[in-house]
């Protein structure tokens, strides 16, 4: 493999790229390839086009991509196909080989609890696992699932919501649990620092309730080991094919 792209989703807030970028910095350093590029899918750049050419240009062929997605969404399916086939018909003589999102990985149910424990010093309140959302109904069932874990590990009510698409809607699901819990924890399921977080706290700002928001994701060491297993699964994929 002569290079490695890690793709972020981009923000308008600077403080949620500087977050991936310090991420994969520490991730390089478990990556035994000489060439390691970030790129944005929006928002951000470098764009996947202008790495891709950069690295293609100083002698890359063979190309491992590294979504740094939560799910198997629209970015997944089909942004960066899109934007891999645009360069592939420029230098059709490169190979990409893309890595799978972090899904419903042990260690992003490892994660939600290590949110949760960062504020919840006893057993009390409901918890609400709060998604971006998505036109795709698979990471709507995929939170939906986290949740159960969540509530499997914790013996405690968790609910799941959404912020942009799918049902129920944060700001309605927040409401409704308020008339029925005193204390409320808000996970937000979101990898970095960015509008939509922000949006969350103005909302819990103005609870009657007792309304507690932990940590987003925020890029941790569990999201490491993840990405890097993610990174090894389809390396060790291109071995046995080159076995076979």
């Amino acid at each position: 493999m002569d290079a490695v792209v890690y793709i972020g989703h981009g923000s308008r807030i600077m403080e949620g790229n500087n977050q991936f970028i310090a991420f994969i910095e520490e991730v390089k350093k478990e990556i035994n390839i000489s060439v390691q590029e970030i790129a944005f899918l929006e928002l951000a750049s470098p764009s996947i086009d202008e790495t891709m050419e950069k690295i293609i240009m100083a002698g890359a062929r063979e190309i491992l991509v590294v979504p740094v997605l939560l799910f198997a969404a629209a970015h997944f399916k089909r942004d960066i196909p899109e934007e891999l086939l645009a360069v592939k018909e420029r230098f059709p003589e490169v190979s990409f080989y893309v890595s799978k999102p972090f899904d419903l990985h042990p260690k992003m149910i490892d994660l939600v609890l290590k949110r949760i424990e960062e504020k919840r010093l006893k057993n009390d309140g409901a918890i609400l696992l709060v998604g971006r959302g998505s036109s795709d109904p698979e990471p709507i069932g995929k939170l939906k699932e986290i949740s159960k874990h969540v509530q499997q590990k914790l013996d405690c009510p968790v609910y799941p919501a959404f912020l942009t698409a799918g049902q129920p809607g944060f700001i309605d699901e927040l409401e409704k649990l308020q008339l029925e819990y005193n204390k409320i924890y808000v996970v937000p399921y979101l990898l970095f620092t960015g509008r939509l977080l922000k949006r969350m706290e103005s909302k819990i700002e103005n609870s009657e309730k007792e309304v507690i928001l932990c940590h987003p994701l925020k890029y941790d060491c569990f999201m490491k080991e993840v990405l890097v297993e993610k990174m090894e699964e389809q390396l060790m994929s291109l071995v046995k094919e080159c076995l076979a």
